[in-house]
This record gives C-alpha cells, structure tokens and sequence, in this order.
C-alpha cells in the first residue's frame, strides 16, 4: 500500500521511526568514523614518544661513536616488541652527523660508515607500517648528533576497529528498537486526537454542535491546529511584504529593469526606465524592445544575443537605444533567462545602466590624449625640421650675398630662400599646435585688440554676411602675444565664414569676463592642469550649418577638413595658440544649428612688454674664436660658414661630450659657445652646467629648434648669454652675437 494513502498516525509513526534510525545510524557512523582517525593518532603520538626515548637513550653512544651498543640495544627492543599489543618495533637505523651509519636492524644492506640520507625529523605511514624519524641530541650541549629511524608495525588499530564495530553494531540494534517502542507510541498517541478533531470538523461543517465535554487538551489541540493555521497565514503575509520590498527596490534602484515573456514581448519596465527612455510602462508594456531601437546595430548583433540568451547564458555588451524624443542613449546590460524551478524559461529579462555621460566623457579623454600625441609629434617634426631648414636657409641667404642681383642664379636662390621661410612658417604652425609656439606676451585689452582688427576681418569674411560686435569695454587684461591673438580671431573668422559658405547669414564676436569653476572647465577642450578662477573670453557665433559630434571630435585634428580645399594647421594651430596662453576652449553646435565657439583666457596682472630686437641691415667683422656643438652636421656646417663670413674662427663638435673636451683644451681661445639645445649622449643643458663648472664666466648662446619661451626656462637665473632660434640666417646669428657683446658691456643681466 502507498505511504500517501495510509492513515496519517500510521505515516507519523514510520516517519519518526525512520528519522530516529537515520539519526542514529549517522551518529554511529561518525563514531566509527572518528574512531578511524584516532586511534591512529593515539598509536602515532605513542610511537613518537617512544622514539624520543630510544634517541636520548642513545645519545651518548652516537657522541663516543660506539655502534655496538647502539646495535645491541635496538636489536633487544625489535624482539620484546613482538608482546606488545599496541605496537612493535620492526626495524632501526642510527646515523651520525655526517649521515654515516652507525646501526642498523639489516646491517647486510646497511653496512657501518655507509652513507644513508634521512630527513631531520618526521612521521610518515606506508599501510600500516609508521616510519619515525628523530633528532639526536647530545645531553650536555644540546648539539644535533644524528638521527634515528625507526620502523612500527601499528598491531592495535585492526585490533580496535573490529572491537568499535562490534560494539557500534550493537548500540545500533538497541537504538533502533527503541525507535520502534517510541514510534508506535506515538502513532498511537497521535490517532486519537485526529480522530477526535476530524469528527469535530464534520459535526461544525454540518452546522452540529460539537461535544463540549471534549478534554481539556483535546481542546488544547484544536488550539494548536488554529494556532498553525495563523502562523501559516503569517508566514504568507511575510512572503508579500518581501515581494513589495523587492518592487521598492525595482522601483528606486537607478538602473533600468525590462521584464519580456518568452516571446520578447514587454511585460515590465521599472521607473528608472520611464525616466531615461521617456516612455511610460503603458507605453511598451505589450510591444518588443525594438520601440528603442536605434538603428545602430545590425541584424547579425541583435542574433548573436539572442542565440546566447536562448542557450541559457548572460549576454553583456553595450546597447545604444533611441530615446522617445529621438535622442541617442548608450547602455551597459546585462541580459538573462529566467527560469523557474524545474529549469524551465518563463522570461528574459534585462538590467541596464544609463552610461551615455560616461561614454561621452571618455571620449572627450581620447581625444584629449589624440591632441597631445599629434602635439607631442608635431612639435618633434618641427624641432628636427627647423635643423634641416638651418643649413638650407643659410646656405641660400649665404649664397644670395655673395651673388649679383642680375645673375639667374640670384634668383633661383631667392626662391629657396622664400620656400625655407614658408617651411619655417609651417614649422611655426606645428610648434603652435604642440602648445609651444612662440609668445612675446604683454597685457592685452582683447576687446581693443579686436577693433583694431576691422580691415583684417572685413577681408576673411564674405559681404554677403553681417559681423556683430559685442566686445565688453571694461575687460580685464590678459598675458597674450598680439600677433598669436590675432591669428586666433582670424581664424575663428574664417572657420564660421566658411561654414555660412555661399549663403547670406551673421556672424557675432563678443567678449566678456566669466568666473568659471571645475564643472565649467571639464566641458572645455584643453582643460587639463587648467584651475578654475576668472577668465577672459572671446565667442565667435555663425549661422552657418553646423557640426555633427563625429566632426566636432575631429575639427581642431591636424590636416581635418570638412571641405575639399584649406587643408592645414588651422584649427589645429588656433589650439595650440590657445592652450600656449593657458586658456581652454569650448564649442557648441549641432548640425543645422549654427556654431558657437568660445576661447577663454586667464585675466592677469600686468607685465612688461617684449621688444623683438631689430635685424642688422649689415654685419660687422669679428675677431676670435667660437664652439659650435650641434649633433646635426650640417647645422655646424653652416654655422661655420656664418661665423667664418664674420671674422670669427670655428672650433667644432658633434656632441656634449667632444664640446667639453674641446672646451677644456681652447678655452683660453674661445670667445662664446653656440650650443645645440637637444643632443644625444648629453643635452643642451647638462653641457651648459659643465662648461660653467670648467669656466663660470663662459659665454653661451643656447640654439634650438623648439622656442625659447619653452628652452630657456631651464636656464633662467643661470648665466645664458643668448638665445636663437632655428632655422636663422647670417642677420639674425650676427644680431644675437652683438645683443651679447652689447649686455656684457652695460653690466646687463644675462637669462
């Protein structure tokens, strides 16, 4: 007969009495089960001991190196160990210090003074076989001897494990009668009560008074069953407050939560999802997830992740989604089967996090690295290039001085001569892009610098476009180079003329003053290492057509262009300027909206202006002699040529290292030094110290293709006579060399 149609005393009964023989037989097994681990244990502490002694016992015999005795005594304990009940010793070995041994229970294999390697110490079992290994010890000195090793066979541990079986079994049967006793008693106990409240339920369920002479605890029982009732009911309730606490969760958690049946239809969204999407639940509850498809994956994306998610796996990856406005939102989600508990799917559902900020900010990030990198390599190309455009610059003017203005020659000269200083200008451009242009700073109104500009800005913009100024008349001073401000309004000029194009449209410049924070500043280009404090800005807005994000993150690249002419350094040098005077810059447009672009540079206090020194129409001859150390050879060439053509002599070298050494040997002779800024074995300026430490009043005229504003600041307060920029020509060599002689004459101070 099934146990589910017995009757309910009897299935108490057997259910008891099975639950008292399982726990009963799980006690017993974890008797024995300890019983297995400890009498080994118990044999294996005992055997240790008894090694111990055998090695104090020993010890002087081992010291005195007498083996007989050692032999002798062993060997008697191998033989009365055959009494012992718990466990005998089978074989020894004894070694001395030198792992020599000194006796063994098998002399045969282990003759006296063989080598035989032990551990120091240790227990290890092989059945039931124990091997002891133990460190002797002299008494007196406590010194380590040897070692012994001895072989235990474990008698006792069969012995005691069938003796533990043997009583196990028994507690066992006892233990399960007295299970039987107690079950059916209980059955019995149990048969009544029920009986009594199943008549009790049918009298009430007939509408029949039921017996009031009912005992006292049969009564009792009625009140427990009511009592289980209620706290089932309890237990229900606990279950429902769980199941609003997990929608609270759903419902305040900031990540999105879609909920789709087996067929991808919607059947949840939480609120985190009505807010990012725009939809409310009613809106998608019923349709597919395609209502915020955005069009941006293809159909092979989207069956990737359902294959995964129908094969029963998490599928994570990013999700760019469409908004109910048209907006684009970016994703990172998690989605999953959910299946019940047989294993069966009976959802999917998704977990979302909004990281579209996230995403737009490191993009901004690479870009900001992308700038820098090309920054770096710009002005790289332009250090080296400005070497080679030394020698080509200066041989041409060299050649053009000593050439009739008649001979064709002159002319071909001419034309070199103005494509090197076309060069030098794109060189220019480079360096302003890397940040590290040229700037001859001074106080600047930016507002009055602007008026000034009228012819230059009538000529960059087309007639057909009207220019509104609004320039702010009591605008702080900024630190600025003119002609570098200049180029930047210019080209802002033209940037928005040109994307007005052909068409009639505006263009309004304004200036201001902005107090601008942390939070303003991350939103602008070139922010990094920039603090927040007050600002001068200029903004230049058109009406032209706009840019996309995809060409905003492109426009100030090097070369980039959204027209099929005017590629260049542009936009990419206007950055550069930029950044070069602290500033940052900030751009809003969208496609079709117009463009407005703002520059904003620090407000400070005033400083001296910097007068450029006038170029010598002639050169005067020279005496002396003078170092050239430069690691380009025809920059050397060339500066030989020029300071050969002035009276001078030349001394030459192709690094710090040869310089010094031709230093020390002429310096009595050498009337300046014209030295390389960037050098291999030993730079510009490790060269500088070592010639001050030869002769601290040497003169030095540093030379560079990077600007002097970023070379000389590792020479300020330390005694540079000059500074000269490549690529030169013989003027302006010749005008840095009488700027020196003329400050050493007035007692002027040197950078």
């Amino acid at each position: 007969m099934r146990l589910t149609r017995s009757k309910l005393s009897t299935q108490i009964g057997v259910t008891f009495f099975l639950g008292m023989a399982l726990s009963a037989s799980a006690m017993i097994w974890q008797v024995y089960r300890e019983d297995v681990r400890r009498i080994p244990a118990q044999i294996e502490y005992e055997c240790q001991e008894h090694a111990n002694l055998i090695a104090l016992a020993i010890a002087d015999n081992v010291v005195y190196r007498k083996p007989y005795p050692i032999w002798s005594m062993l060997s008697n304990l191998v033989e009365e160990a055959d009494e012992d009940p718990v466990f005998r010793l089978q074989s020894f070995t004894v070694v001395n210090e030198s792992g020599e041994v000194m006796a063994d229970s098998d002399p045969l294999h282990h003759p006296l003074s063989m080598l035989f390697a032990l551990p120091e110490s240790g227990v290890s079992w092989e059945g039931r076989m124990l091997k002891v290994v133990r460190p002797i010890h002299q008494p007196s000195s406590n010194r380590q001897v040897g070692r012994v090793l001895l072989r235990y066979y474990a008698v006792a541990i069969d012995q005691q494990l069938e003796l533990e079986k043997v009583r196990l079994a028994v507690l066992l049967g006892f233990s399960l009668l007295f299970a039987l006793l107690v079950s059916f008693g209980m059955s019995m106990m149990v048969a009544r009560p029920l009986r009594e409240l199943a008549s009790a339920a049918r009298k009430i369920g007939s509408g029949s008074a039921i017996d009031v002479g009912m005992h006292e605890q049969r009564a009792a029982e009625v009140r427990d069953l009511a009592q289980s009732i209620a706290a089932a009911d309890k237990a229900v309730d606990e279950g429902n407050r769980q199941i609003d606490l997990l929608a609270s969760v759903l419902s305040q958690a900031d990540e999105m939560v879609v909920l789709t049946d087996t067929e991808g239809y919607i059947t949840y969204v939480n609120p985190a999802f009505e807010r990012c999407t725009g939809y409310t639940a009613a809106e998608v509850i019923g349709h597919t997830p395609k209502i915020v498809k955005s069009g941006e994956h293809d159909a092979e994306y989207y069956a990737e992740m359902w294959l995964a998610i129908t094969s029963g796996k998490v599928w994570r990856d990013g999700f760019k989604n469409r908004r109910k406005d048209g907006s684009i939102y970016q994703v990172s989600q998690s989605i999953f089967p959910v299946v019940d508990a047989s294993g069966a799917v009976i959802a999917y559902a998704a977990v979302q996090q909004d990281v579209t900020e996230r995403k737009r900010m490191e993009e901004k990030l690479r870009h900001t690295d992308r700038v820098e990198s090309l920054g770096v390599l710009a002005g790289g190309i332009a250090h080296d290039f400005n070497n080679l455009l030394t020698s080509i610059l200066g041989h041409a003017s060299l050649a053009k001085e000593k050439s009739d203005t008649s001979s064709p020659v002159w002319h071909h000269l001419e034309r070199i001569e103005q494509a090197s200083l076309s060069s030098a200008d794109l060189c220019r451009q480079m360096l302003a892009y890397s940040g590290k242009g040229k700037f001859v700073v001074q106080p600047v109104d930016l507002s009055r610098l602007i008026e000034t500009m009228g012819k230059l800005v009538e000529v960059s913009v087309s007639k057909k476009i009207g220019i509104r100024y609004m320039l702010s008349d009591q605008l702080p001073l900024i630190e600025a180079d003119v002609a570098q401000m200049q180029q930047v309004v210019l080209n802002l000029l033209t940037n928005a003329s040109e994307a007005i194009g052909e068409q009639y449209g505006s263009i309004t410049v304004s200036t201001g003053q902005l107090a601008v924070d942390t939070d303003y500043l991350e939103e602008c280009l070139g922010h990094e290492h920039i603090q927040a404090g007050d600002f001068v800005y200029l903004e230049v807005i058109d009406s032209g057509c706009g840019m996309s994000r995809e060409t905003q993150g492109k426009i100030f690249d090097p070369f980039f262009t959204t027209k099929m002419t005017g590629r260049g350094l542009g936009m990419s040098a206007m950055l550069g300027i930029v950044r070069g005077h602290r500033g940052v810059l900030r751009i809003s447009s969208e496609s079709g909206q117009g463009t407005s672009i703002r520059v904003l540079i620090p407000a400070t206090g005033e400083q001296s202006r910097v007068v450029a020194a006038e170029l010598p129409e002639d050169i005067p001859m020279k005496s002396g002699t003078v170092l050239v150390i430069d690691d380009e050879e025809v920059v050397r060439e060339i500066a030989q040529t020029m300071l050969e053509g002035m009276g001078y002599g030349v001394l030459k070298a192709c690094d710090g290292m040869e310089g010094l050494e031709q230093f020390e040997e002429f310096k009595e002779r050498i009337s300046f030094v014209l030295l390389d800024m960037t050098m291999p074995k030993m730079s510009g300026l490790e060269c500088f110290a070592e010639l001050r430490r030869l002769d601290p009043d040497v003169r030095v005229i540093l030379s560079s293709g990077y600007t002097e504003q970023e070379v000389t600041s590792s020479f300020v307060g330390k005694g540079l006579a000059g500074f000269l920029q490549k690529p030169y020509r013989a003027r302006q060599l010749a005008s840095v060399i009488d700027a020196m002689h003329t400050d050493q004459a007035g007692g002027e101070t040197e950078l």
